[in-house]
């Protein structure tokens, strides 16, 4: 389908290479029929015939991530015989992990203070197998939780009470206690998650800090921003989110009428719970990594005399995905870029294809079609500013426009789909056991973008287990008939 193609190389691949190629066995000597063994008539025997008893080419694996708790480590192969199939098993010293046979592991709290080491079993058909363990870790390190600043909800005035909110935090801690400060210093008693204000302590600051533990975890201490004790406001109303709740759109949040009026209000937004960095502004435009969440907004305020108050939103519903779409409607017409009727805007966008092939192309003002695509499974395409009009089939599904995050990271493919790397795709080493049709090849295409063919890297077909490393230089991979798994 695409022009830039070629065939897999039978060579060693230079270090600049985006496939780890096969090694072939090298020719040998077999005796005369009649006994000759004097080498003076050989018989060339093909690797074919001989590889059987040829042991993969193998390196030892090595572990990288880093060895603590609740943080992943991958298993790098190294250089093996190109389409060797890995299976893996991971050791705590030295006894095997149940259930660990993945390329990556994440240590648990049973694994603390361990020592790791992994196994890879390589095979390919044609050759003998080999096992490599790779050199132990250091010890297993305690994890780190996450967790970011709780937040002190309420009004800051005597006889008020003040109640804290804490955000999700990772892993969800075995315990979790709450100390209140005044001025920074502890506050009798007060170990619990709300805090009644004392008239005492008007123009005051109080705070909060939260301690989590859980085995095999550092403890976890964070403190909240202060507020200060001051009178109380007559009206200090919630936030409210208005605006449409789809990714691309723009969310507003209304403060409300306070009286008095506060001298500053500032705002952070938040996204199932946990603050999204830099959203402090009264608007917020929800990104890719919002897609299936829940939004909400804080108000903080101060005036001097009537101290801080935090005030939160009502959570909205689940973000959807962009109002940027489009689908073919079965009138077998085109869309126009940029019109108002039947019109697209030019951007990239992305479709769940269900059945059947999906086929899109590009064209120019005189109607000459400028590109085409056709595959199965997820689909990517972006149409340029300077295209006239575009035109698809039934069977790609809706169109919506793509925005990152949108899509969960994975180190796995199916077996057709197309795939941005780095955001749908880690990048590393892949393999693949071959076609998922035995009599039909598989493809898989590097992309520098998705407008066509002028935007392919590389295409190669594949009819055997084949290795391939997902390149820093390309943005997109397409694969057509075989499934990868990422071994590094």
């Amino acid at each position: 389908m695409h022009p830039l193609t070629r065939r897999l190389s039978r060579a060693l691949a230079s270090a600049a290479a985006l496939t780890l190629l096969v090694t072939p066995a090298a020719a040998v000597a077999a005796p005369d029929p009649d006994g000759n063994a004097d080498g003076r008539t050989p018989t060339t025997v093909t690797s074919a015939e001989t590889s059987a008893d040829v042991p993969l080419e193998s390196s030892t694996p090595r572990i990288v991530g880093g060895a603590q708790v609740g943080k992943t480590s991958k298993a790098h192969a190294g250089t093996w015989t190109s389409g060797t199939t890995f299976t893996y098993q991971w050791f705590a010293d030295g006894v095997p992990i149940s259930g660990a046979t993945e390329f990556a592991f994440t240590p648990t709290a049973a694994h603390h203070a361990k020592r790791l080491t992994v196994r890879l079993d390589g095979s390919r058909e044609g050759y003998l197998p080999v096992s490599r363990t790779s050199g132990r870790t250091s010890f297993v390190s305690r994890g780190d939780i996450s967790q970011p600043r709780p937040v002190i909800l309420g009004r800051a005035t005597p006889g008020a009470t003040l109640t804290v909110s804490r955000p999700p935090s990772f892993p969800t801690p075995d315990s979790v206690s709450y100390r209140w400060r005044l001025d920074g210093q502890y506050i009798r008693g007060a170990t619990k998650r709300t805090l009644t204000m004392r008239p005492e302590w008007r123009g005051h600051i109080i705070t909060v800090g939260v301690t989590l533990k859980e085995p095999g975890y550092r403890d976890r201490s964070v403190t909240s921003a202060g507020a200060r004790v001051g009178g109380a406001y007559s009206k200090s109303p919630n936030p409210v989110i208005s605006g449409t709740k789809r990714v691309g759109s723009t969310l507003t949040a209304t403060r409300g009428t306070w009286s008095p009026t506060p001298s500053s209000f500032s705002f952070q937004w938040y996204a199932d719970g946990r603050p999204i960095s830099g959203a402090t502004k009264s608007r917020y435009r929800p990104t890719g990594s919002d897609y299936k969440k829940e939004i909400t907004v804080t108000v903080r305020t101060y005036r001097a005399g009537w101290g801080t108050t935090l005030r939160r939103s009502a959570p909205t519903s689940e973000v959807l995905a962009s109002a940027a779409r489009w689908k073919d409607d079965g009138k077998d017409e085109s869309f126009y870029v940029g019109a108002e009727e039947r019109g697209v805007i030019a951007t990239t966008y992305i479709a769940q294809a269900g059945s059947g092939e999906c086929v899109w192309g590009r064209q120019g003002s005189a109607g000459t079609e400028l590109a085409r695509d056709v595959g199965s499974g997820q689909r990517m395409f972006t149409i340029l500013p300077t295209d006239h009009a575009v035109w698809t089939n039934e069977a790609c599904g809706i169109w919506i426009k793509y925005y990152p995050g949108m899509v969960k990271r994975s180190d796995s493919t199916a077996a057709d789909g197309t795939y941005v790397l780095g955001d749908h795709l880690n990048r590393g080493a892949y393999s693949t056991t071959g076609p998922v049709d035995a009599d039909t090849p598989c493809r898989y295409t590097f992309y520098e973008g998705f407008y066509g063919e002028s935007a392919v890297i590389s295409s190669e077909e594949v009819t055997e287990p084949t290795t391939i490393t997902l390149p820093d230089t390309a943005y997109g991979f397409a694969t057509a008939g075989c499934a990868w798994q990422r071994i590094g």
